[in-house]
């Protein structure tokens, strides 16, 4: 048993924190990152005192809590739908129900950790504080979170082909639309991803909101809103790893057809283009700038996308691999901004981009659907 459990949390555990990488990178930087090392524990004490002496507050973290449910929830679901892991269907229920209860909660409780270390540090200072109230809802709250999502599992593993909303929605949009190919990746992740693209462009939102609150403090600086754009790009990498994987199941005959680079490039281009159009909205509307330093700042982050989706062209990039290299480039692209040379930034970027896909489009291997 202890070797079945092993192998259900590299499968879960293990894949759900690499495929998450850069909302962990975000959520640290919101947590730890704007704050002084020194003010660290009087900072979050100060916080956590804030939601539990208001209600209204508490109800928003309570909110945020159970969104991070709903993506631990989402993520093992879609995980049995994913090719390759149609094991997990027999694996399972094969097993005792009390046993596999555990195995439930355990695998569960390990991706929803972090809710649970944050909420348990929050208790203890409500209880220190004479906040009991608060305190029972939290408890309350956490154990709700962490016993409903085990009956969804459970359901799931007992009717694997229950259709739920995206399906549905899925099936309409089949039928009354035809979608060009710039839009596959976008409407895969619309119809079968609602939760995953919504979480990723949530944070996105709030790290953009963050940086236009701390430049509100000071004189506005184009570089300070670059940087928070560099953070919002880091986010959107588990898109990416997503877009990978589609592609590798249903889109190879794509490299295949008698269609110019050029234009499967543009087709790339585009498509992040497209999705990075809730930032440029929220970056026009907010950033007190002019109309060159917004180009330069949606320039700066399509590039940064596109480059990170090229990476991942090369067969033997795994998430671990990528992340190295993402973050090499994001440090050289936010020095090569603090010394205002973001247009040669961009140059160098698409560069690279246009060089590696060119080589490697064609060539590309996808990699074996266990490791996807």
């Amino acid at each position: 048993m202890r070797t079945t459990i092993q192998i259900l949390q590299k499968i879960f555990t293990q894949r759900f924190y690499i495929q998450n990488t850069g909302f962990f990178l975000v959520l640290f930087y919101l947590l730890f990152g704007v704050v002084d090392g020194g003010n660290l524990i009087s900072y979050h004490t100060s916080l956590m005192l804030g939601f539990l002496g208001s209600y209204t507050f508490l109800l928003i973290v309570l909110l945020l809590w159970g969104l991070y449910a709903l993506k631990c929830v989402g993520f093992i679901l879609k995980t049995f739908q994913t090719p390759g892991y149609d094991f997990l269907y027999p694996t399972m229920g094969s097993i005792p129900k009390a046993t596999r209860g555990r195995i439930w909660l355990l695998l569960h409780m390990a991706i929803y950790m972090p809710v649970l270390v944050y909420a348990g540090i929050a208790l203890g200072v409500a209880v220190t504080h004479g906040f009991y109230l608060p305190a029972v809802i939290i408890v309350v709250f956490n154990v709700a979170m962490c016993i409903w999502p085990l009956l969804v599992y459970e359901r799931k593993l007992n009717h694997p082909d229950v259709l739920f909303f995206t399906g549905h929605l899925q099936r309409w949009l089949n039928r009354h639309f035809t979608k060009p190919p710039l839009l596959f990746f976008l409407y895969e992740l619309f119809t079968n991803y609602p939760r995953r693209i919504f979480s990723v462009k949530l944070f996105s939102a709030g790290v953009l909101w963050l940086t236009f609150f701390l430049l509100g403090q000071m004189e506005f600086d184009l570089r300070g809103l670059q940087l928070g754009i560099i953070l919002s790009v880091l986010l959107h990498m588990q898109l990416m790893l997503h877009h990978r994987s589609f592609d590798d199941s249903y889109l190879n005959f794509v490299q295949q057809l008698p269609v110019p680079l050029w234009k499967h490039y543009l087709r790339v281009m585009g498509i992040y283009f497209l999705l990075f159009v809730p930032e440029m909205v929220m970056i026009t509307i907010n950033a007190k700038t002019s109309l060159p330093g917004l180009l330069t700042c949606f320039a700066v982050a399509v590039s940064l996308l596109v480059l990170f989706r090229c990476l991942l062209y090369f067969s033997k990039v795994d998430a671990e691999i990528h992340l190295r290299y993402v973050l090499i480039i994001s440090f050289v692209v936010l020095f090569m901004i603090l010394g205002k040379y973001e247009w040669p930034a961009v140059l160098l970027l698409q560069t690279a981009s246009a060089i590696i896909f060119l080589a490697k489009y064609r060539t590309y291997e996808p990699l074996p659907k266990m490791e996807s």
